[in-house]
């Protein structure tokens, strides 16, 4: 291309000679991976449901072995005109986009772990989405930015990678973009909410990112091209910042975006179609970014010398790389805590710390570590308490460099050596949850101050009364059932994403995402009156053992469009609350009809039901009603009502190791009740068996409990 500016007709005509060029390369790709292992090869991307997503949403055929691929790239090759209107761009970007999801699931044939060593993620799997799913619905990512190209100003790409950071946006990076970032040392990986997917046509896999989005969450089926169009023109909102000349590749690529419904906003000098292309300088791409795509971005400022927003959430800062740590494996008394005082006890913005900072502390220190915080609020309550505590846990990972787990006197904090040396200290802790507080609750409290303690003998005094505290919270929540209270609450955080699902919170059964109780729920309804979480007047009770209420069912039905007319709180059989997509985990009936398995989106393997969790959770999401299966919060597994009325909690046959040893403590609480406290061991895991027929055997052996219930199905 030339220094003057391109017309569309001039984008067009590359676009379409860089399809044909990327079906030539995935034929001839085609043609060696046929060579050596034959067609009926299995092709598939690792860790999803969709096979080849793109291929599976939009064109819809069923591509399972090689041989499948070879007649779809015949048929996109004959559609292609080289005439340069829209239409034809438009066929030229999906036929870029086919191209190139052929070309990368090529490489899994080859190899199962293909960018192993190289710094690039490649295909983003099914689990991360879903893990990410409340953060998409409810805008704490407002957007997902594709990089792609060469900036020609690398620390002017670093000011727009913080920009976007500092927004929430989540980042798909591509290209020589990636070894830019790389060299300004900015973290990158599936951990950072900064993917760097690799070269090339590897930026496809931030196109079936979001095609995924629109399977998992919207209930978008196999080839309804009219559905996930309307879809993906509303969520996720992506967009492609593209940096640098333009060639045919390129262009192409960037038909296959638009043809996406994701608008392209290039540093080139090109003429502007409206919605589709836009031609804007590095310093203006962001908001106008945000302004194409209509994205509301949330974030206030923090005023710390590091960076913070959500990408950080996901930062790890290892025992090599921390400055000083408090609690955990540093074994020093920790805590932190949350009160509701009285208005006169509370000098709003004040901060306190009582002890050394930071900047007194030799590296690779620990120390002790009190964090308080004093609210007052004409509509704060003492049960919002333990809701808005819970929050401190995220708003510190929001800072680049500082990590926190744990929460109350079981918490973990470390700050990392970059981040110190940046400036970053205790005392910031207190700008920190000031600011997130008052923008994220200000509904509720109109005063905050923060109290940070290090003196270790201060922290061992005023924990005690933090230790009273909680075990008061304890017991209120203890006396919490779904039988002494009237009403239960709506969550519609993930209506935009899955429009015809409604979460259903009860005392008893948290959201299926695990991030929000029936506190939390009460809680968000004062701060929003007309927010996502609706209070629900139970009713009359149609069915008491499985949960059925009147008032319930009416606002299901409402809510889902009028498309599920009963639901049933306990059962799993029979009318079971829909999914989204955002679940835990999936329980499942297993293939004997005796008992039910347990599935976490962590988990990798092979379930007795004979397919991973991916492959299960593409049954179960999208707003349905699946009886014999249904998307849960972890901590529902020991809850009392967990589907009693099928059996409840001694219908657990199998669950993978890593989540019963993490729930471990729970679990062996929860069977102690029912007078089964060898239950836990009786429970299969992945290093037992993964077949149904094994399964079977194993509940033999042990004479499971499940096996003198009476079947599930009958």
């Amino acid at each position: 291309m030339n220094s003057s500016r391109a017309s569309a007709e001039q984008i067009f005509e590359m676009g379409i000679r860089g399809a044909r060029t990327l079906l030539r390369l995935a034929a001839g790709a085609l043609d060696d991976t046929v060579a050596k292992y034959g067609e009926e090869r299995t092709v598939e991307y690792p860790e999803t449901a969709y096979e080849l997503p793109a291929v599976y949403a939009w064109d819809g055929r069923e591509v399972l072995h090689l041989s499948d691929i070879r007649p779809l790239l015949e048929d996109y090759r004959s559609r292609l005109r080289d005439e340069p209107t829209v239409e034809n761009a438009l066929v030229a970007g999906e036929a870029t986009m086919i191209a190139a999801e052929i070309i990368e699931a090529l490489r899994y044939v080859e190899d199962p772990h293909p960018y192993e060593g190289t710094g690039y993620c490649g295909f983003i799997p099914d689990k991360l989405l879903r893990e990410l799913g409340v953060a998409l619905v409810d805008d704490t990512i407002p957007g997902v930015a594709v990089l792609a190209g060469k900036a020609p100003d690398p620390g002017q790409l670093v000011s727009i990678v913080r920009d976007l950071q500092s927004k929430g946006m989540l980042i798909i990076a591509s290209n020589e973009i990636i070894e830019q970032l790389r060299n300004a040392n900015i973290k990158m990986g599936l951990g950072m909410m900064l993917y760097p997917v690799g070269e090339g046509t590897q930026i496809v896999h931030a196109l079936n990112f979001a095609i995924r989005g629109a399977l998992s969450f919207g209930g978008v089926q196999r080839g309804d091209r009219e559905t996930l169009r309307d879809y993906l023109s509303k969520r996720p909102k992506t967009f492609v910042l593209h940096f640098g000349p333009l060639d045919d590749i390129m262009a192409a690529v960037g038909l296959a975006a638009i043809f996406n419904c994701a608008p392209v906003l290039t540093d080139q000098e090109v003429e502007d179609i409206p919605d589709a292309l836009l031609s804007v300088s590095p310093e203006k791409m962001v908001q106008a970014a945000i302004e194409a795509r209509g994205i509301r971005v949330k974030l206030a400022p923090v005023d710390i010398p590091v960076a913070y927003g959500p990408a950080f959430e996901g930062e790890i800062v290892r025992r090599p790389d921390t400055y000083v740590e408090a609690g955990g494996a540093a074994k020093t008394p920790t805590f932190e805590l949350l009160r509701s005082r009285p208005e006169d006890e509370v000098e709003d913005g004040r901060i306190t710390l009582i002890g050394k900072d930071v900047d007194e502390m030799e590296a690779g220190s620990s120390t002790a570590l009190a964090i308080v915080v004093d609210v007052y609020g004409k509509k704060m309550e003492e049960d919002f308490e333990s809701v808005l505590e819970r929050r401190i846990h995220q708003f510190i990972n929001y800072a680049e460099g500082a990590w926190h787990t744990g929460q109350r006197n079981l918490n973990w904090i470390r700050l990392s050596r970059s981040s110190v040396e940046a400036g970053l200290t205790f005392k910031h802790f207190g700008n920190i949850l000031i600011t997130k507080f008052k923008e994220e609750f200000g509904g509720l409290v109109s005063r905050i101050q923060v109290t940070i303690v290090t003196d270790e003998d201060e922290v061992r005094r005023r924990s005690s009364e933090a230790m009273e505290i909680y075990g008061r919270r304890d017991a209120r929540l203890a006396g919490l059932t779904d039988e002494n209270v009237d009403e239960f609450y709506t969550c519609s955080l993930c209506a935009s994403f899955a429009p015809d699902h409604i979460c259903v919170i009860t005392p008893e059964r948290l959201g299926l995402c695990g991030a929000i109780n029936w506190l939390d729920a009460r809680a968000s309804k004062e701060i929003a009156p007309a927010g996502p979480n609706q209070p629900i007047v139970k009713g009359e009770c149609i069915d008491a053992e499985k949960g059925q209420f009147a008032g319930v069912n009416e606002a299901v039905y409402e809510a889902s469009h009028h498309k599920i007319e009963r639901f049933n709180i306990y059962s799993l059989m029979e009318d079971p609350m829909t999914s989204c997509g955002c679940f835990e985990v999936i329980v499942a009936m297993s293939p004997d009809m005796q008992s039910v398995v347990v599935v976490n989106r962590e988990y990798p393997g092979m379930i007795p039901l004979g397919m991973k969790f991916s492959s299960l959770a593409g049954s179960v999401g999208g707003g349905k009603q699946t009886p014999g299966f249904i998307g849960a919060g972890r901590k529902y597994l020991t809850s009392r009502k967990f589907i009693s009325a099928d059996g409840g909690f001694l219908r657990i046959s199998w669950m993978p190791k890593e989540l019963k040893e993490s729930m471990r403590e729970a679990l062996e609480a929860r069977a102690r009740e029912l007078g089964e406290p060898d239950f836990v061991d009786k429970i299969a895991d992945e290093t037992v068996t993964t077949d149904a027929e094994g399964l079977m055997e194993w509940m033999a052996k042990v004479d499971h409990p499940a096996l003198r219930m009476p079947p599930l199905l009958s």
